[in-house]
């Protein structure tokens, strides 16, 4: 049995935003994208070119390069304030016995059956648990006390084995 008691802070929901954010596909592409556009600054710079364009296609693609490495965080970040402002003083306590997850918090309490557990993501700073395709929550680092692979491990064998149990006995 595990049980975690903490808050969640400016920095953890912007670590899982920026989590979320570096998904394969999207990563990719980000990658791509701005590498196309410092490749086509540097060619228009070396090539004299860049003078001839006008102001409009120059600030396009100076924010162009920017975009994903420093205007994206910085909207994130700011899109989060307030949400964690709100959060900010929110204990959490989230339990965890061999049948099921009880999260509580001052503004609801729920029990979640490890079968109904939609999926459980690994990230270097944090452990997050998605009920759903959009609802989740975070775990950061902070409270595992240096003990995360143990609990993943155990996260993740009962989430199995109660999926198991649920496909072989369907009612």
């Amino acid at each position: 049995m595990y049980s975690f008691n903490f808050k969640i802070t400016h920095k953890d929901l912007f670590d899982s935003s920026m989590n979320f954010n570096k998904s394969k596909f999207r990563f990719i592409f980000n990658l791509l994208f701005t590498f196309a556009f410092i490749a086509l600054l540097v060619y228009s710079l070396y090539t004299k070119t860049f003078h001839l364009y006008d102001n409009l296609r120059k600030v396009l693609m100076i924010i162009c390069v920017f975009l994903f490495p420093v205007i994206q965080p910085l909207m994130i970040y700011l899109k989060l304030y307030d949400r964690a402002n709100k959060l900010k003083d929110v204990d959490i306590n989230m339990t965890f016995n061999d049948d099921e997850v009880l999260v509580s918090s001052k503004f609801e309490t729920a029990t979640i059956k490890y079968e109904n557990i939609y999926n459980v993501f690994k990230y270097k700073n944090m452990i997050v648990i998605m009920y759903d395709s959009i609802h989740g929550q975070i775990m950061p680092d902070r409270i595992f006390n240096n003990n995360k692979e143990e609990f993943y491990y155990y996260l993740s064998k009962h989430i199995l084995e109660a999926r198991k149990i649920k496909n072989e006995n369907p009612t």
